[in-house]
């Protein structure tokens, strides 16, 4: 297939495609077909709504440390007031995400992670409580959630998750339910952030010098460097989405999560047609 350059610069491009793509290329390409991930596969529903939950609560992690420093005068009753303030329009704001899933079973779901939450062990909230980093950015200069950003020359757009702008610094930070690495930040993470950086390097005419992966099930707020390798990584992976997005059909990721996939019936037809017709 000969690829067309003039077609390559008028597809749009999400960071979010960035992190798709390292998951599996095939993400990306049918998506790009219109067959838009809204499923949810069978037994992670309950893994879905906890991510929801956890992520809302890091938009939320000031209101929450304020009242978990008083709680020897307030009580723990009040902590777990506020966090279900926080989450009590969460069925709302991740309206399109969780379609599909029972209202009763949604409720019973965040009732027994406010619970556990409350209760959670001193380490957790002592993170929370201590942290010197993000946080602390956060509390003096306040931050903008999912600031959205597009850019013509790279035919690129994304909503960073928190945005802290200083003085004279632009910090991108997001967030991420998952596991946490055992030091720095996962490679897709660095990726995510490079992207975020150049798309806000644009907006703002700046230059972006770090940003932060906050891991909020383990409460680890990792710093990290804009390095000029992850900023060209960024940009070859741009470059092959934006052919997937033309039409390619990728090879499969060698961590693709398969048996969790939404696509992965689909993704087996394909590869079987392809087959069928190249003799294969």
């Amino acid at each position: 297939m000969r690829w067309n350059r003039n077609k390559n610069m008028t597809i749009k491009v999400k960071v979010s495609d960035l992190t798709s793509y390292l998951i599996c290329p095939r993400l990306v390409y049918f998506s790009a077909k219109g067959h838009e991930q809204h499923g949810i596969a069978k037994g992670k529903e309950r893994s879905l709504i906890e991510s929801i939950l956890l992520k809302e609560l890091a938009f939320n992690l000031q209101t929450i440390r304020g009242v978990e420093d008083e709680k020897v005068e307030s009580g723990e009753d009040d902590v777990k007031r506020a966090i279900e303030d926080i989450l009590n329009g969460v069925e709302w704001i991740y309206k399109e995400e969780l379609k599909g899933i029972e209202k009763d079973f949604f409720e019973a779901v965040k009732t027994d992670f406010i619970r556990e939450l409350s209760l959670k062990n001193d380490e957790w909230w002592g993170k929370i409580r201590n942290e010197e980093g993000q946080l602390q950015l956060e509390r003096a200069h306040g931050y903008e959630r999912e600031h959205t950003m597009v850019s013509e020359k790279l035919s690129m757009s994304g909503s960073v998750d928190k945005l802290i702008i200083t003085g004279g610094e632009f910090i991108p930070c997001v967030i991420k339910t998952g596991k946490c690495p055992e030091y720095s930040v996962w490679k897709s993470d660095r990726v995510q952030l490079a992207a975020y950086a150049m798309l806000i390097e644009e907006e703002f005419e700046t230059t972006v010098k770090r940003g932060f992966v906050e891991y909020i099930r383990t409460a680890e707020f990792r710093e990290s460097q804009i390095r000029k390798r992850d900023k060209a990584l960024a940009l070859q992976i741009l470059k092959r989405v934006k052919r997937i997005k033309g039409g390619v059909f990728p090879e499969k990721g060698e961590n693709a999560h398969c048996d969790s996939c939404v696509f992965e019936e689909m993704c087996e037809t394909k590869k079987t047609l392809l087959s069928k017709l190249f003799g294969k």
